[in-house]
């Protein structure tokens, strides 16, 4: 089953986020292989969040951050195009106060124990 979003008149919306983007890189990049493509990260966010959009779907979001510097592409061979990731995806609410929390009372420690 698809989770897609519908707006009122029952058309599905563009809910894919910047953050959902960034956290596919997360899960799915490693220090050896940085790039994906638009096809890869499709797979991505279905698999990790089950969001169903389309590559295009994934092609114009990532446009879109390339604009504002949050990713950068590459081309390879005459169509194919890599991405990589310039920032990372932002914390949750919650795992950013708790850090937040932990530097005001200099209490150092790694994300991993947040």
């Amino acid at each position: 089953m698809s989770n897609r979003a519908r707006n009122d008149s029952g058309k599905y919306t563009d809910k894919l986020t910047e953050q959902d983007v960034l956290k596919a890189f997360d899960y799915e990049t490693t220090a050896e292989a940085p790039m994906l493509t638009a096809s890869e990260i499709t797979d991505a966010v279905a698999e990790h969040f089950d969001i169903e959009v389309s590559s295009e779907t994934v092609r114009r979001r990532l446009r879109e951050m390339e604009d504002s510097d949050l990713v950068a592409s590459k081309k390879f061979g005459a169509s194919a195009v890599g991405w990589t990731a310039l920032v990372g995806p932002g914390l949750a609410d919650d795992v950013a106060a708790e850090a937040d929390r932990r530097l005001e009372e200099d209490e150092f420690v790694s994300l991993d124990e947040v």
